[in-house]
């Protein structure tokens, strides 16, 4: 009786579901052990070694303006992104500019910082000003507009004109830039994301088969957004008026699919350098003892430098900026830069460092995620390092 009774629920019972697919926008990465970095390549790339990575799951394209708009809206971040990444997407300076005609009840022109006698208001409002007035420089520059914008104007009306919504739609697959190491993390949790570790994007930039470029060994520039001059390129001067001979900056994500990795993500050489979490470490290399889902060297808890005040400040020191706990590693190389270095500085194994709290015309980000948050959409980010 028991054995039938066992076997009518063998019969009955329904089999495992299948494993979901890779999250809209992303691709799987599925686990494997590949050498990281290059014995010839730059000193702290040195030497190559094997790691092993678990499957994960990884952007297909870098964050894009349309998306990272979408995320500020949504969580009412506009006063606590660090970076001015709406220099260089409309959608964003037209959202700033909202936000803080709604905040004060009037226009930037008719706005006063000493309408209040607290001093701590004041202060608040001076910042206010600071970041409203920076949000109308760059619309007008964006729209090419050399009369004052939004004076007596609200912004919803300057942002209904054809001018402001075509380059809006225009600029909305373009890849997020100007956003500190903090503001990318803070999307990646918002969207139940994490940022990639350096290991995890070398593997989804190059695969096993130890590739120098992501689409092969040999470099191509006709895949990849790079070697837009220096001189030429809005790097050192957003308001800068464009090259009459060159069009500067990003281009639209995905913009290159021939420069495909081998696991289908896109622009990862070129385009935009991409925030990762690891902390930078010149010797990491040569001192990793976890070849399993290495997270890099340990830094300091947020990515925050030391109060210039605390028994731990940096300020009065040389090695400020050059310390392993105040820089976060930056991968994929940028469109900006002399073509001559351009092979040398996409390769999938470079390095590059910024300090967490920085912002670049030429770096952004893009996501990864855990299998097994496949499961568990409805629980919090687990981010896998200090943040």
């Amino acid at each position: 009786m028991y054995f039938a009774i066992f076997s009518i629920l063998i019969a009955v019972t329904p089999p495992p579901p299948a494993t979901a697919g890779p999250p809209d926008g992303m691709v799987l990465v599925p686990g494997a052990t590949f050498t990281m970095g290059l014995d010839d390549g730059n000193f702290d790339e040195r030497p190559a070694h094997q790691v092993h990575i678990s499957a994960f799951y990884m952007d297909r394209h870098e964050v894009t303006n349309a998306q990272f708009a979408h995320f500020v809206r949504q969580s009412n971040s506009h006063d606590t992104i660090e970076g001015a990444w709406f220099r260089f997407c409309v959608e964003g300076a037209v959202d700033l500019i909202a936000h803080y005609e709604a905040r004060h009840g009037t226009t930037f022109n008719a706005f006063s910082v000493t309408e209040t006698d607290d001093l701590q208001q004041q202060r608040l409002r001076r910042v206010d000003a600071a970041r409203w007035n920076a949000a109308i420089k760059a619309l007008r520059h964006m729209v090419d507009e050399r009369e004052p914008l939004a004076n007596e104007t609200r912004i919803t009306e300057i942002a209904s004109t054809d001018a402001v919504r075509n380059l809006i739609k225009t600029q909305a697959e373009m890849p997020v830039r100007n956003v500190t190491w903090h503001d990318a993390a803070a999307y990646a949790r918002w969207a139940g994301k994490r940022l990639p570790t350096e290991a995890e994007w070398e593997l989804a930039a190059r695969g096993a088969d130890q590739r120098l470029y992501p689409w092969g060994n040999n470099w191509m520039p006709e895949r990849c957004r790079a070697s837009v001059d220096p001189p030429q390129s809005t790097i050192f001067d957003p308001y800068a008026p464009p090259s009459p001979t060159t069009q500067s900056g990003p281009v639209p994500v995905g913009s290159y699919p021939d420069g495909a990795s081998p696991f289908g993500c896109l622009d990862m050489a070129g385009n935009v350098w991409e925030w990762t979490a690891d902390w930078y470490g010149e010797r990491y290399y040569t001192q990793v003892d976890d070849a399993r889902d290495p997270l890099g060297p340990k830094g300091l808890k947020d990515g925050r430098l030391p109060d210039p005040y605390s028994e731990d400040a940096l300020l009065s020191k040389a090695e400020q900026g050059r310390s392993n706990n105040t820089r976060k590693v930056i991968r994929g190389g940028g469109w900006s830069g002399p073509s001559n270095l351009s092979p040398f500085n996409m390769r999938t194994t470079r390095r590059l460092w910024s300090n967490p709290n920085y912002w670049h015309a030429d770096v952004g980000f893009r996501c990864a995620r855990d299998i097994k948050r496949r499961l568990q959409d409805a629980e919090p980010s687990n981010p896998r390092k200090d943040e």
